[in-house]
């Protein structure tokens, strides 16, 4: 899977943007009563929940064909990129492989590293003296429906 070179940096001082947050959570299954469905002290600012750095904050799109749903990433994608995190394994990282951008899960085994992609799909073993390199940890991604 491969990510579009162009990553767009996230500016530094954002204004606020606080959205009204619902009271109560939305069932999956069968909706539970609820009375009250927005309170004022109930709001969400999304720069600050979405973008906590942004100094280190980049955003990408996601071009993943099928590659990454099972880690909840789906072509389209607007990847949220915190360079300010140390990448571990278990974190989805964004990193520059052969050329290309690529997003994947970071593993180790036996001392490399490897970029795990979902089931059916091959990983990606870095040899031990291939220098790869990281761009960023994944902190969200957000999945538009409409």
């Amino acid at each position: 899977m491969t990510l579009p070179a162009i990553a767009l940096p996230v500016r530094d001082g954002l204004p606020s943007l606080h959205l009204p947050v619902l009271a109560s959570t939305a069932a999956c299954g069968f909706p539970s009563p609820a009375e009250d469905f927005f309170r004022e002290e109930d709001r969400l600012d999304l720069n600050a929940k979405l973008v906590p750095n942004p100094p280190a904050t980049f955003l990408v799109q996601a071009d993943c064909g099928g590659s990454m749903a099972d880690f909840g990433i789906h072509d389209g994608d607007l990847l949220v990129v915190d360079r300010s995190i140390s990448p571990r394994p278990g974190h989805t990282v964004v990193a520059l492989w052969e050329g290309g951008f690529v997003c994947k899960k970071l593993y180790m085994r036996n001392n490399c590293m490897v970029l795990a992609s979902g089931s059916g799909y091959p990983s990606i073993i870095v040899p031990e003296d291939v220098e790869l390199e990281i761009w960023g940890v994944v902190r969200s991604s957000i999945t538009q429906h409409l």
